[in-house]
């Protein structure tokens, strides 16, 4: 369910809009990120940085986790983590908090559900909430914290229980740090300029606020929403899910257009401008 969903009816805009405020909402704790803001890749190669995302991702969701590519995506993370948690014994830890492994993976099964519920929109059906779960704990048991594996480690048991855990990691008391300031700005800026031709690109900041919420938007400092631009976004999002409700599902999958640059099949979310991939029609 989640290969057909994610593969054939999300467009890379859409996937883009949950890698940029997501990540800012993961390194809320401060040790997330200083160590974001150690390997520099998100300030001074923040296109790779989106690729390389995008390829975990392509691999996880639409190959899936019993394929060959997912289970070697998972590794490679793995592998990824403990050279960098091996890198940097001046920042103890980074890769051993279990919650830091669970969020991430609950924020990518239901944020969709969340954003869309908030805009006043139908939700993520009862069959889509179980599937999205069980990738997420599937996931979860494939990936290693510095200390070892994560088989036997705590998952949240069911959609609700993830819901939950979300709400509580959001609410703990987090304070701003210079490296969250820094990351989230470069990812702000990154996320406007690929997506916003230069007249949109203040909008394209303002859908990165809004997406990453007041609260993170205030811990990493990165500017606020007046209620006139608010409702300008909103009344974006609420289009854009509508005219995705009512035109026909892609018929190339998403690994495909995310190569040819996410330019192709006009979604009323992208097109060609520039040479770049544009969220308008």
């Amino acid at each position: 369910m989640i290969s057909l969903y994610v593969g054939y009816k999300i467009p890379e805009f859409a996937l883009a809009m949950t890698l940029y405020p997501g990540t800012m909402r993961m390194m809320q704790p401060g040790a997330t990120a200083a160590t974001l803001a150690h390997t520099a890749k998100l300030t001074t190669r923040p296109e790779r940085r989106y690729r390389d995302a995008n390829d975990l991702l392509m691999a996880w969701m639409v190959d899936g986790l019993s394929s060959d590519a997912g289970r070697e995506a998972a590794a490679r993370l793995n592998r990824i983590h403990l050279a960098i948690a091996r890198s940097t014994p001046h920042l103890p830890g980074n890769f051993d908090d279990t919650d830091d492994f669970v969020y991430p993976l609950v924020l990518l099964a239901t944020y969709g559900d969340r954003l869309q519920t908030s805009l006043g929109l139908p939700g993520t059906t009862e069959p889509m909430k179980t599937a999205w779960h069980r990738w997420a704990q599937t996931l979860f048991r494939l990936l290693e914290r510095e200390s070892g594996p994560l088989a036997d480690e705590y998952f949240p048991e069911d959609w609700d229980a993830m819901t939950e855990f979300a709400v509580k990691f959001d609410a703990r008391p987090y304070g701003p740090t210079e490296a969250g300031h820094a990351v989230a700005t470069a990812m702000m800026d990154h996320f406007a300029g690929r997506w916003f031709p230069a007249p949109f690109r203040a909008f394209g900041r303002d859908l990165t606020r809004y997406l990453a919420g007041e609260r993170v938007s205030r811990l990493h400092r990165i500017g606020r929403l007046s209620p006139r631009r608010e409702r300008v976004v909103r009344l974006f999002l609420k289009s854009s899910f509508h005219v995705l409700r009512l035109l026909p599902d892609y018929r190339t999958p998403l690994p495909e257009r995310v190569r040819r640059g996410g330019r192709a099949q006009a979604t009323g979310l992208s097109c060609r401008s520039g040479g770049r991939p544009r969220p308008w029609p």
